[in-house]
């Protein structure tokens, strides 16, 4: 199931990056991330997964350092092929 999640900054990302990279490529790598962005003003990222469903998006979501530290958090909406 295609699954996005926006994520909204409710601290300082920067200390953080390095560690959450290696974990984005990790789920990158096991074919969970398909797509990342980052919003233009940094406020947070915008993620396309591919998981087998949002419950399952938001549990890998969760072994993000920036959420794990608090640092964003993320809406995750299912989706759907549209006709």
């Amino acid at each position: 199931m295609k699954v996005l999640a926006v994520s909204n900054n409710t601290g300082d990302p920067t200390p953080h990056i390095p560690d959450e990279m290696r974990r984005i490529a990790e789920l990158q790598a096991a074919g969970v991330i398909e797509q990342l962005y980052l919003k233009a003003d940094r406020s947070g990222a915008v993620i396309m997964l591919e998981t087998e469903s949002g419950d399952e998006a938001e549990r890998q979501l969760a072994t993000l350092p920036l959420v794990q530290r608090g640092v964003t958090s993320f809406e995750v909406t299912e989706l759907v092929p549209a006709a």
